[in-house]
C-alpha cells in the first residue's frame, strides 16, 4: 500500500478527488529501480501501470534494425504503461530507468474493477490517460520535426547527369 500523501503528489491523479486518490493508494505498491532497470518491454504484455514517484524513466521505441530510440522521458508524477488500461496486449515502448527511481505500481485488473464500480471515476481516469497520450504524441511530433530540421539536405541532381 502506498501512502495517500505520496499519491496526492502525482499530477495525473490531482483532478480525480481525494477519495479516489486514497482508493488508488490502497491498490498501489512501491517498486524501486536502479539506473538501467527495464520496467517493461516493447511488444510484451504487462498487467501493470506505473506512476513515477521520483527519478526519470525513458521510453524507447525499437527500430526494425534492433536499435532503440528514446522518444520521451517521464519524470515525477508521470504515468507509464497505459496500454493495458486500453485493452492493448503489447506495450508500445520499452521503459528503462534513466536514473534511480521509485514507482507506484498498480494492477490493471484491480484498477479496471474500480473504474467499472464507479463509472464517473472510470471516465475521469480514462480522460487523464487520453491527456497523457496527447502529450506524448506532441513530444514525438516535436522530436520528429527537430530531427528533420537537422538532417542533411541532398542536392538536386540535374536531369541527364550520372
Amino acid at each position: 500500500m502506498m501512502l495517500p500523501e505520496e499519491m496526492k503528489e502525482i499530477e495525473f491523479l490531482r483532478n480525480l478527488g481525494e477519495p479516489h486518490v486514497n482508493r488508488i493508494a490502497k491498490l498501489a505498491r512501491l517498486k524501486e529501480c536502479e539506473k538501467g532497470t527495464i520496467v517493461f518491454r516493447q511488444g510484451q504484455g504487462s498487467p501493470f501501470i506505473y506512476f513515477v514517484l521520483n527519478g526519470e524513466v525513458g521510453l524507447q521505441i525499437e527500430e526494425s534494425g534492433g536499435e532503440s530510440v528514446e522518444v520521451s522521458t517521464v519524470g515525477p508524477g508521470g504515468l507509464l504503461g497505459w496500454s493495458p488500461m486500453l485493452g492493448r496486449q503489447a506495450m508500445t515502448a520499452t521503459a528503462r530507468a534513466v536514473t534511480p527511481c521509485q514507482l507506484a505500481v498498480l494492477d490493471v485488473h484491480q484498477l479496471l474493477e474500480v473504474c467499472e464500480q464507479d463509472p464517473r471515476f472510470g471516465i475521469a481516469f480514462l480522460r487523464q490517460i487520453a491527456s497523457v497520450m496527447s502529450d506524448r504524441l506532441w513530444d514525438m511530433r516535436r522530436n520528429f520535426a527537430r530531427a528533420l530540421s537537422h538532417r542533411p539536405v541532398l542536392a538536386a541532381v540535374p536531369e541527364g547527369s550520372d
